[in-house]
């Protein structure tokens, strides 16, 4: 029989969770104490650093949140109520992930604590704005129109593991599929446009079945952003619809953004 990935000091602490070793080496998945209000089990990540433990939900809940429309960077309601949960469990938020390190004798508090925030953020679901089609989108959904392209309006396109994503567009093409997510102004919407296509990535569609198109041209974004985003789907402008047309028509490969350093 195996020896379990936990460490000993903390054996007894932890019984009531399930136990697993996760993708980092020394680090424990805990699950199967504590689930979501739609019925998704919850996992608590934890290893141990000298004395002290160190517990995160691995990025979670910003993606939940994402997926439902919710923003916890902006200046929003959920944004607010967002980094106020956090500190009342003496919690941070670093890349992403909510994370927190107490002694090794608080391991079981810290898990406590990590799980508690998890179910309370989920709450702020309920704080999503209902959808508003931006002015690109709807700009968007009116060139697919006269262009007679057969597209699907926010479709929901389930990942690998049972997540969700609803992209702006799903266009239906002869020979490919791609998924369409367009923003129009933000650089909230830009980072949520490049957690999607990341996520995109992960299932079966190829890079020249994603795109991001934006508003304007590329002088008007954070080059650092654009580049970025460049390398993990092809990226449009409002301002340059033709090389769209021809992306999307003739599957002609759009031009990065940022031209490379030399």
């Amino acid at each position: 029989m195996s020896a379990s990935p936990l460490d000993p000091r903390l054996t007894e602490d932890l019984r009531c969770w399930h136990i697993a070793p996760a993708g980092r080496p020394g680090t424990v998945a805990l699950t199967g104490r504590s689930y979501f209000a739609d019925g998704d089990g919850l996992t608590v990540l934890l290893r141990v650093s000298g004395d002290d433990a160190l517990a995160s939900d691995g990025g979670t809940m910003v993606s939940r949140l994402a997926d439902a429309g919710v923003d916890v960077w902006g200046p929003t309601r959920a944004a607010t109520a967002w980094t106020e949960t956090l500190s009342a469990f003496r919690l941070s938020e670093v890349d992403g992930r909510i994370v927190g390190r107490r002694p090794l004798q608080q391991a079981a508090t810290l898990v406590s604590d990590i799980s508690s925030a998890m179910l309370t953020t989920d709450g702020l679901r309920w704080l999503a704005a209902p959808d508003r089609d931006s002015k690109l989108v709807r700009q968007f959904y009116a060139y697919l129109d006269d262009a007679r392209i057969a597209y699907d309006r926010r479709p929901t396109v389930e990942l690998p593991r049972g997540a969700k994503v609803r992209p702006t567009a799903r266009v239906n093409l002869p020979k490919r599929t791609v998924l369409v997510q367009a923003v129009g102004g933000s650089e909230q919407g830009l980072e949520h446009a490049l957690s999607l296509v990341q996520r995109i990535e992960r299932a079966d569609y190829a890079f020249d079945q994603r795109l991001v198109l934006l508003k304007g041209n590329p002088q008007v974004w954070p080059a650092d952003h654009l580049d970025l985003l460049a390398d993990h789907t092809p990226v449009g402008f409002s301002d340059r619809m033709d090389a769209v047309t021809r992306f999307l028509k003739e599957g002609t490969p759009l031009e990065r953004p940022v031209t490379s350093e030399p």
